[in-house]
């Protein structure tokens, strides 16, 4: 016979629930949660096991609970809502294809802020990037690092720290995505095309042209989306 399932397990599967929630959802400081009845149908969970997630919120210093009204969202401190969601998606075994759903919009938007926002030396990292990334092109470990290494600083560019502290909270699963993608480009014979992509986004921020910039980090992130959910597919029929 199965063990259940305890409730302590259960509110801190919760937790991390809500953690993901606050950060793909951009809450503010300020802004309310759903509540708890709402919070445990979306998430499949009893009223018991949500109340007892968001009481572990407060207690960490995220959301701030008063009697008779939802949950609202603290004034976050940028590295602890990065400890809590990079533990957040450590512990999520969804596919990689959840991560890119929350990705790409983020991603799109803090190339287009780039564009805006950029300033000289930021552009100059981005140029070096892109120069050692043609360089290792043919490099299946350092190519992928080189990547993720590009969109932090994207998103470091953009300044906007709500999309940096998200970036670097992922920053191994996006790793863990780029090693998976590479690894499908080498066998499929599709290397190259995301380096035209990657020099299309810098050249738009270089160009302080925010419209390319988002046209050209969309192409982009299609494209590996596209590529993602073939390997989720074809990991699934293993």
């Amino acid at each position: 016979m199965l063990e259940p399932v305890s409730r302590n397990k259960l509110s801190l599967q919760m937790f991390d629930a809500l953690v993901l929630y606050i950060s793909s959802n951009r809450l503010a400081p300020g802004d309310a949660l759903p509540s708890t009845a709402a919070l445990g149908e979306q998430f499949g969970a009893s009223r018991p096991v949500v109340r007892e997630a968001l009481s572990a919120l407060e207690a960490i210093g995220l959301v701030e609970i008063t009697s008779g009204r939802n949950a609202v969202v603290r004034d976050l401190d940028g590295h602890l809502i990065s400890l809590f969601l990079g533990r957040a998606l450590h512990r999520e075994s969804a596919p990689l294809t959840a991560l890119m759903e929350v990705r790409v919009p983020l991603e799109v938007q803090a190339a287009s802020l780039a564009a805006e926002r950029a300033s000289a030396e930021s552009i100059e990292i981005l140029g070096a990037l892109i120069d050692r990334m043609e360089l290792a092109l043919g490099d299946t470990e350092l190519y992928p690092r080189l990547d993720a290494l590009l969109h932090l600083e994207i998103a470091r560019a953009a300044d906007n720290s709500a999309l940096t502290w998200f970036t670097e909270s992922v920053g191994s699963k996006l790793f863990e995505t780029m090693v998976e993608v590479r690894s499908y480009r080498e066998q499929n014979r599709l290397v190259g095309a995301e380096q035209d992509q990657h020099r299309a986004i810098v050249a738009a921020i270089r160009a302080h042209d925010p419209v390319a910039a988002r046209t050209a980090m969309s192409t982009h992130m299609e494209s590996t989306m596209a590529l993602v959910v073939s390997l989720d597919a074809r990991s699934r029929a293993q």
